[in-house]
């Protein structure tokens, strides 16, 4: 992909997963231009981060594997696909986002630098990510809504992966790794943040302790359920068959859904 690929991408439509073709149109893909719009759902304000936190977890595994290729195609899809659509939403809360710090991460995937500079990179967008995914209500912080995230990210990764394995057939390896950085970033969202509840408040009141408890006890079950997915992606890059299903991922959602 020539560098002057990011100077124009601002300007894409936007859908959710990869393609290794320019034409290519998926179920979240709409022949429609889309416009921006200010995202008052701290839901859909956080799933939009999510879904390019997932892009780029999968396009940096890649980059250190040595799949240069692959990692560009992912790199390229955070800010084409996703971000664009997120800056009014950006504006309305007094952020800056976290454009610069994207760029800087794509261009150095393009030009196949040093993995420690794309460490680096990185990491200086992933804390700029967090600090925008803290601007969201009080309400929105607790375990319960972080269980919704971590449900939609999943509504999504299995869209992808029935785009991705068909009949256990490999049908377009990038929707299948997308699938994977999402699963990934679901599974971050429970275990890299804490919850609403402060360890100081639940000493304090017994109340909070049975109710942390429970949340602790839905937590981890959760976690297990979205553990047990991770056999549906044997690699980074599949070849041959792949046995899996988008119902797995289904039924893990149905399962989250009743605990």
């Amino acid at each position: 992909m020539k560098k002057i690929f990011l100077i124009i991408i601002l300007n894409t439509l936007f859908l959710y997963g990869c393609t290794d073709k320019d034409n290519h149109m998926n179920p979240h893909q709409s022949s429609d231009v889309k416009i921006a719009k200010v995202y008052d759902n701290d839901n859909i304000y956080l799933t939009q981060i999510a879904l390019m936190r997932g892009h780029l977890y999968v396009g940096v595994e890649l980059y250190k594997n040595g799949f240069l290729d692959n990692a560009k195609m992912h790199m390229k899809h955070p800010k084409s696909e996703l971000y664009s659509d997120i800056i009014p939403t950006f504006k309305a809360k007094g952020s800056s986002g976290f454009s610069k710090e994207l760029e800087e991460l794509a261009l150095a995937v393009e030009e196949e630098k040093d993995f420690n500079l794309i460490s680096l990179k990185y990491k200086n967008l992933t804390d700029a990510i967090t600090i925008n995914e803290s601007y969201i209500n009080e309400s929105s912080k607790s375990l319960n809504e972080k269980i919704v995230l971590v449900v939609s990210l999943l509504e999504i990764a299995a869209e992808e992966y029935a785009i991705g394995i068909v009949n256990n057939n490999v049908e377009n390896k990038f929707e299948y790794q997308d699938a994977l950085g999402f699963t990934v970033i679901a599974k971050d969202i429970l275990t890299k943040s804490g919850t609403k509840n402060k360890d100081e408040e639940i000493k304090k009141n017994k109340t909070l302790v049975v109710l942390d408890s429970l949340f602790k006890l839905k937590k981890n079950k959760t976690l297990v359920v979205l553990d047990s997915l991770f056999k549906l992606w044997p690699s980074l890059i599949p070849t041959g068959k792949v046995e899996g299903d988008s119902k797995i991922i289904l039924n893990a959602i149905a399962k989250i859904n009743s605990t």
